[in-house]
């Protein structure tokens, strides 16, 4: 009987782990299948952190465009996240459109009970083999 308690305990927490583990990626997921040019000004406080929005104005195209990020990366191959308190980071690396490796670093913060994008940094880079193996903080490849 404590064997069988033992099991379901630990099943129990290895199932809640993954599943924080995974808290960012679930986000980007739920934008990348939800978010379009269509619905972007509306959804976009529930995918976006306020901070954000502030810096951008949505209605120009080129900026709506830009935060339609998701339609560069043609193919995932892996991701990375990190969460660190109220701020996480999750990298997702993948092909563009022309089997090209590019990596996508996004910054999360939490706030209003919810995980938000606060800043996307897009990498190309030559070569799969220079894909990280970690969570990376966008500003880190800006200049």
């Amino acid at each position: 009987m404590k064997l069988i308690i033992f099991c379901l305990v630990f099943l129990v927490s290895s199932c809640s782990i993954k599943t924080n583990e995974e808290q960012l990626y679930l986000n980007y997921f739920h934008y990348k299948n939800s978010v379009h040019k269509d619905n972007l000004l509306q959804i976009s406080p529930d995918i976006f952190s306020q901070n954000l929005l502030t810096k951008l104005n949505i209605n120009e195209t080129h900026v709506s465009e830009q935060l339609l990020f998701k339609k560069y990366m043609s193919k995932q191959i892996e991701h990375f996240e990190k969460i660190d308190g109220l701020v996480g980071y999750l990298s997702i690396n993948g092909l563009d459109n022309e089997s090209m490796p590019m990596s996508f670093n996004i910054k999360y913060i939490y706030e209003h009970d919810r995980w938000l994008i606060d800043e996307i940094g897009i990498l190309f880079v030559n070569s799969t083999i220079d894909f990280k193996q970690s969570a990376q903080c966008p500003s880190e490849y800006q200049n």
